[in-house]
């Protein structure tokens, strides 16, 4: 009679624990890597604020945050200073716009023309006029 070959099935638990370390080392690894990664970005800031001693990881990331605070700080005060020229630059050049319009307009209107344009609508014809869409 041959012998029997019995194979060792894991159950699902035992898969779980089986792979929950190399996971884990993975994602420890992927961190790891990031944090060199910013600790090369950021290499003058770091070495500004310590430049002896030997950088922790919380220390990198404080770094890093304070870094991305700084510069988003720095980046809307210059696009707000930037969004008031942009507004006060077409402001005035609406003005200039609006004086050399009517500075022309102003030449052409026929001397005998009504006080009244013909855009405004008396009382009279207000109350007696329907509206009508066509």
């Amino acid at each position: 009679m041959a012998p029997t070959v019995c194979k060792a099935t894991h159950t699902g638990k035992e898969k779980t624990k089986l792979r929950k370390p190399a996971v884990e080392k993975m994602r420890r690894d992927r961190i790891n890597k990031c944090i060199e990664q910013l600790k090369s970005l950021l290499k003058t800031e770091l070495k500004a604020c310590q430049p002896c001693s030997k950088l922790e990881k919380a220390d990198i990331l404080e770094m890093a945050v304070i870094y991305l605070k700084d510069t988003a700080d720095a980046h809307a005060r210059s696009s707000s200073e930037a969004h008031a020229q942009s507004y006060a630059d077409g402001y005035s050049r609406c003005i200039e716009e609006t004086a050399r319009f009517l500075s022309a307009h102003k030449q052409t209107k026929p001397k005998n023309s009504k006080a009244v344009d013909s855009c405004q609508i008396t009382s009279e014809s207000a109350e007696h006029a329907l509206w009508r869409p066509w």
